[in-house]
């Protein structure tokens, strides 16, 4: 299971106190949902709407510590700094960036994991 860089199966299975079953609905639902979540998220920081970005990475920022990513959990939690702070687009826009491309392979991940929970 080292293969994940990002989420932690480990940390997944403990949070739903090992019941692969809510592992599963877990994964799925946040496969679905996280990447509408996402895409809100990036609209708003295309819009330069700060209050929004503030928002959605608010809500987004506890489901990382659910599946082991707390490192993009900090990630979003930086950015809803960035934007209550008001910090330069641009600033906001540097770490969204990167915050992208790391939730993308969390979702390629999360994948992975859920295709190895169906062969299971």
């Amino acid at each position: 299971m080292s293969d994940f860089k990002i989420i932690s199966p480990d940390v997944l299975k403990s949070s739903m106190m090992n019941n692969m079953e809510m592992v599963k609905q877990l994964v799925a639902l946040f496969l679905t949902q996280g990447k509408v979540d996402f895409e809100t998220l990036e609209n708003a920081v295309s819009e330069k709407n700060y209050l929004e970005i503030a928002s959605k990475a608010h809500h987004i920022k506890p489901t990382m510590e659910y599946i082991g990513a707390s490192n993009l959990r900090i990630q979003f939690q930086d950015l809803e700094q960035k934007a209550r702070n008001k910090a330069s687009i641009e600033e906001i826009e540097e770490a969204f960036a990167i915050l992208k491309r790391d939730f993308n392979t969390a979702m390629l991940e999360l994948e992975t994991y859920s295709t190895s929970l169906a062969e299971a």
